[in-house]
């Protein structure tokens, strides 16, 4: 559990895995030189189970997943985000999938999707089996939550942790999950037994930092289909200016018109709650492009459907 300025949101996510009906288990939480209080409710708790670490500087949720893989010393190894909560029977569910096929690497779960106040949204229904799953994240349809899995540990030896490339604009447990799904079994558990918050100051929820981001939707199947298709890419070629030149490509209708970026946030943030943040973004929307006449058509319906 990497664990940034969380501090409205931890207690509940240390808390749902130290409750867990599976107990043998290390819950491993770093502190990435939080600026709230997070250090604090972290240290509030008294499980001799909670491995408590904290960073010396400001890495990012990346670079701090792949430290907190080299201290698991499980045989099996999950996630949880600082901002999300688990089902206390997840890990127990998920280890019975183990129990019945030898041959699996990778279980994930399906999700209930949360407002920032815990309020529910909806539960996903992705598909569970793996050649579905395959074929889905070739078309760019991502029905697994990485969040959520449960892993053999000899994944790390054999394929990898996370690739620095991803450093800071999301998208890496995706790219390392079709890195996974080549060599090994994955599945879903039909049960949403992972809580995500949409949390619009967290890793996945923020984009308001780096466009590049944004961008990710298209350059991940990019990149998964290039790996089907010749069983290499261009992050592992090294092949920079392909990634550059497909980028760029990418980023010409936000050049032309800097308004879209903020609209098309403030679309998400609208559909997914978050209603007060998305009224600011179509202004400054509207800033960027003032004689946009359907930018003001957004803006009105937000206002009028808060």
């Amino acid at each position: 559990m990497p664990a940034y300025n969380a501090e409205r949101f931890i207690h509940q996510a240390i808390e749902s895995i130290l409750r867990q009906t599976y107990i043998n288990i290390e819950l491993l939480v770093m502190n990435d030189c939080s600026k709230d209080t997070t250090s604090k409710i972290i240290q509030s708790f008294d499980d001799s189970r909670l491995k408590i670490y904290a960073n010396e500087k400001n890495l990012g949720y990346l670079k701090t997943c792949n430290k907190l893989f080299d201290l698991a010393q499980g045989d099996f190894v999950a996630f949880q985000d600082a901002d999300d909560y688990s089902d206390t029977s997840r890990l127990e569910t998920q280890m019975r999938e183990f129990e019945k096929d030898p041959q699996l690497g990778v279980c994930g779960t399906n999700l209930t999707a949360v407002h920032e106040n815990g309020e529910e949204m909806f539960c996903s229904y992705y598909y569970t089996g793996h050649q579905q799953i395959v074929e889905n994240m070739l078309k760019g349809y991502f029905s697994i939550i990485p969040n959520s899995f449960l892993f053999k540990r000899e994944i790390l030896n054999t394929i990898g942790k996370y690739h620095e490339f991803w450093d800071r604009i999301g998208a890496e447990d995706y790219y390392w999950t079709w890195l996974i799904m080549e060599k090994y079994q994955l599945t879903n558990i039909n049960q949403p037994l992972y809580y995500y918050r949409y949390n619009p100051e967290g890793v996945t929820g923020n984009w308001s930092d780096n466009r590049r981001k944004l961008h990710n939707r298209q350059l991940v199947p990019y990149l998964l289909n290039k790996r089907n298709e010749t069983g290499t890419d261009p992050i592992e070629q090294k092949k920079w200016s392909e990634i550059d030149s497909f980028i760029k490509e990418l980023d010409k209708p936000y050049i032309d018109d800097p308004s879209l970026y903020f609209k098309e946030m403030a679309r998400r943030d609208f559909y997914a709650g978050n209603r007060d943040r998305a009224i600011k973004l179509m202004f400054k929307a509207i800033m960027k492009k003032p004689f946009k006449k359907v930018n003001y058509a957004d803006f009105l319906y937000y206002i009028l459907n808060k």
